[in-house]
């Protein structure tokens, strides 16, 4: 328990620290609005900046923001729901303020773009991995599902960050709106990355008669194990065996020859694979 729990905390400095640069050193200086609660402090800062001469600091925002969203779910589902979160969300507020003054890039937009969102969503993902999250839209969106159901979670999420992007369009130009929705774009793929981890793994099912001497095959010339179950198929009432195995995709054509050299009537099927737990089975 204790050792997860520093692995938790790595996680979190890790993650938000990479959320803080992507954010304040790539997003914030090219005015790349890319929804959430950063997305307002980008264009409150912007409009003081023009008013008062004085940026308002994204920390700032991202505190004053989430902590009505803390007060609210802390009275609705108690301090042991709300807790991980409000930590995660006030170590990504010091991470904003540790990089402010930071200048990294202010050039050209494709570059903000790519290595912010990349930035952001590696950062998150490292977040989403220890169990936490930063607070802001996610948490507003959860709040208003327990009064509203008529739409997901993810709808509001949605609404929500296309209502900021739309106005970052509207205030910054839709040049940086349409390059926003691009980095937008690839801090959802660099989270899933992270969180389903970089090498693509395929799910066989094969329905054979000879499912005993393909498992044999297959662990002695790819070195995969394979789970072996007794089925009846609905096709003609026989009772079958069912193998079931993991294979990366590099592994799929060798993995198909040897099946359907064993046995050309045996049904193979491949599914996508999230995630494996267990030295035994994952691919090397």
């Amino acid at each position: 328990m204790y050792e997860k729990r520093i692995e938790d905390l790595v996680l979190n400095i890790c993650g938000t620290l990479l959320m803080g640069v992507g954010i304040q050193c790539f997003l914030e200086p090219a005015r790349l609005v890319a929804g959430g609660v950063t997305g307002i402090g980008i264009m409150l800062s912007a409009v003081t900046s023009a008013q008062f001469g004085i940026p308002t600091p994204l920390w700032l925002v991202n505190v004053a923001l989430n902590f009505p969203l803390f007060l609210a779910a802390w009275k609705i589902q108690g301090g042991r729901f709300v807790g991980k979160t409000i930590v995660t969300s006030l170590l990504f507020s010091f991470m904003l303020f540790l990089v402010q003054e930071i200048n990294f890039y202010s050039g050209d937009l494709i570059i903000s773009s790519v290595y912010g969102g990349a930035l952001v969503g590696f950062g998150l993902g490292l977040v989403l991995r220890s169990g936490a999250t930063t607070g802001g839209v996610d948490l507003a969106a959860y709040l208003m599902q327990k009064k509203w159901h008529r739409s997901s979670i993810s709808k509001k999420i949605f609404v929500m960050d296309a209502v900021v992007i739309f106005s970052g369009m509207l205030m910054f130009g839709s040049m940086n709106g349409l390059y926003a929705i691009l980095s937008v774009f690839i801090t959802e793929r660099c989270t899933r990355w992270v969180l389903e981890g970089g090498a693509a793994l395929r799910g066989a099912i094969v329905i054979s008669d000879k499912a005993q001497e393909i498992s044999q095959v297959l662990n002695l010339r790819l070195e995969r194990n394979a789970a072996v179950f007794c089925t009846n198929t609905a096709m003609n009432s026989l009772e079958k065996e069912m193998l079931f195995c993991v294979f990366s995709q590099k592994e799929i054509q060798g993995a198909k020859s040897i099946i359907m050299n064993i046995d050309r009537k045996a049904i193979f099927l491949l599914t996508d694979i999230r995630e494996v737990l267990g030295e035994e089975i994952i691919p090397k």
